[in-house]
């Protein structure tokens, strides 16, 4: 509770609404592999467009985000790399086990991309990545998630 108002007070000196607050910001974050040791995970959460996560070189692979405890999830921008997702969903999950599609992208382009959704409760959120734009693997500079 203390996290939830701490962030609302956060949003509000900031001149957002609760709504508007980047609820992945800085949080805890993992994925299914990481390119190297400059380009983690915690970086697609870090607010700061120059630097990113990027997966190893093949499919599938994943970035998941653990907001702290259950909380209303709406949207999720994706702010990708050149090395992008061609298919992937956009998951969410109470427990980290059993996850939910919110969205599923066919034939990704890249750039930002923005996807709303019902809100649901989840704690956790994830991009699951099954199928790579490039022979790279996936880049992002920021994973972003909002409750609408």
């Amino acid at each position: 509770m203390k996290k939830l108002m701490f962030a609302a007070m956060f949003a509000a000196a900031f001149g957002l609404s609760a709504a508007e607050a980047n609820l992945a910001l800085n949080k805890t974050v993992s994925a299914s592999s990481s390119q190297d040791n400059k380009m983690v995970a915690k970086n697609a959460v870090d607010g700061k467009s120059g630097t990113r996560w990027s997966s190893q070189f093949k499919d599938p692979q994943w970035i998941m985000v653990d907001l702290g405890s259950n909380q209303k999830v709406g949207k999720v921008v994706l702010s990708w790399e050149a090395a992008a997702g061609k298919n992937f969903k956009i998951q969410v999950s109470k427990d980290g086990k059993t996850w939910k599609d919110v969205a599923v992208k066919k034939d990704g382009k890249g750039g930002k991309e923005t996807f709303t959704f019902k809100q649901e409760d989840a704690r956790y959120v994830r991009m699951f990545g099954e199928q790579r734009k490039t022979n790279f693997g996936y880049s992002l500079w920021e994973f972003e998630v909002y409750a609408k």
